[in-house]
């Protein structure tokens, strides 16, 4: 399989994109703010020729006075033509070149430093192909583009190699991203499913133990006893059965719930009997306790029973592993039912959950375990929300970790 950017080039290219992103939205801004100027600076120039044009037809002036208001308007246009640098070739009626200004570089000169007449009229001609001249007394005018117009061709070209770069590097991105979390998730469910098959693992040990000699108690002593003997067998069958349920958990994952009537008392209390008794193989030093609080009549609902028994001890499973080595007790309450949801709650006194995950604990990656690999709660809120409809979030408390969870009740008429 072909390996996903490590956590480490992942946040950098991040970091890359982030920046280009925000360059290119930067140059863009600027680039519309420059357009906006330039379209302001030209209504202002056409509003002050407009008045020099009304005040030089004003009926009330002299010869000499509308001469003057003219020539400061003739001069204005002059200087406006210098700050764009239009191309201007002047003709006389018989099309001979008079006058130019802002010929393009490398034009053709005389040896007097004049322009060339024959380029000045094969220019002529290429200016009128793009925009028709106009004639003024006995002379025509041919313009071109002012210079900056020339120097800006290629920047929606620019625009759209940039945006099609972003985009492009966005796609690469979410493609090594996903690839990333995948593998992640992948990898997180490898361990999960061996973090699921330690527990009756170790039981099996340590039943094993018992029955070599390693326990308390003398070999003998125990080969003697049928009654103990039966029971270890018996413990022992149940870890077994388990491995093989841990086995079909993940199949389920993916596929369409298949839903019955499910009484969450017997399931918790049918892991409460598992757990309890197997609390000081799963490597805590202390006693961990477990306290059911759950009323013999709790309302059933319609669910996946391995899958709801699977959310459960994920819960009850990462509660035991915050509470080693000190040990601690671990309650499970029903809160009662209210707008068609049972509620429920597992409780820890252990150490909580560090402040700085409290809000992505849920998150795949996201562990406050030392070697955790964030997966457990991950799939947790998955069966509880999107396979069943219900609901789990992270209670305050003011000791340990604290778990509401919400599932809807099963109606009368589908039971």
């Amino acid at each position: 399989m072909r390996e996903g950017l490590s956590p480490g080039r992942r946040r950098v290219s991040a970091v890359a994109f982030v920046i280009l992103s925000a360059a290119t939205l930067m140059w863009f801004v600027f680039f519309t703010r420059h357009q906006a100027e330039l379209l302001r600076h030209d209504a202002r120039v056409f509003a002050q020729l407009r008045a020099i044009s009304i005040a030089a037809t004003d009926g009330n002036l002299t010869p000499e006075e509308s001469n003057s208001v003219w020539n400061r308007g003739a001069a204005y246009i002059l200087a406006e033509m210098n700050r764009l640098q239009i191309p201007v070739v002047i003709t006389d009626t018989t099309g001979r070149p008079t006058s130019a200004a802002f010929l393009p570089g490398g034009f053709a000169y005389d040896a007097d430093g004049a322009p060339n007449d024959s380029a000045l009229r094969a220019f002529a001609e290429e200016l009128d192909a793009r925009w028709p001249p106009f004639r003024v007394s006995e002379q025509e005018v041919h313009f071109g583009e002012p210079a900056f117009i020339s120097r800006q061709q290629w920047i929606p070209w620019a625009q759209v190699a940039l945006l099609a770069l972003i985009i492009a590097g966005g796609a690469a991105f979410l493609v090594f991203f996903f690839r990333g979390e995948r593998e992640l998730v992948w990898t997180a469910m490898a361990r999960e499913s061996a973090h699921q098959m330690g527990t009756p693992l170790s039981s099996l040990v340590g039943w094993v133990d018992m029955l070599g000699g390693g326990g308390n108690e003398h070999p003998s002593a125990v080969a003697d006893s049928d009654s103990a003997v039966e029971e270890i067998v018996a413990a022992m069958a149940v870890d077994i059965e388990r491995l093989r349920k841990v086995t079909r958990r993940f199949e389920l994952i993916g596929r369409a719930t298949e839903k019955q009537p499910v009484s969450l008392r017997d399931t918790l209390e049918w892991l409460h009997r598992y757990y309890e008794p197997r609390g000081p193989t799963l490597g805590s030093a202390g006693k961990v306790s477990i306290t059911s609080e759950l009323p013999k009549r709790a309302p059933l609902v319609l669910g996946n029973p391995t899958l709801l028994e699977w959310a459960f001890e994920n819960l009850i499973r990462n509660a035991m592993d915050a509470l080693s080595p000190g040990g601690g007790e671990i309650t499970v309450s029903y809160l009662g039912t209210s707008a068609g949801r049972a509620a429920f709650r597992v409780s820890d006194t252990g150490p909580g959950v560090p402040p700085n995950i409290r809000d992505r604990v849920f998150d795949v990656g996201v562990t406050g375990k030392e070697g955790g690999w964030g997966v457990g709660l991950s799939l947790t809120r998955r069966i509880f929300e999107a396979m069943h409809g219900g609901r789990i979030e992270l209670e305050e408390s003011a000791r340990g970790a604290s778990f509401r969870i919400e599932l809807p009740v099963l109606d009368p008429a589908e039971a």
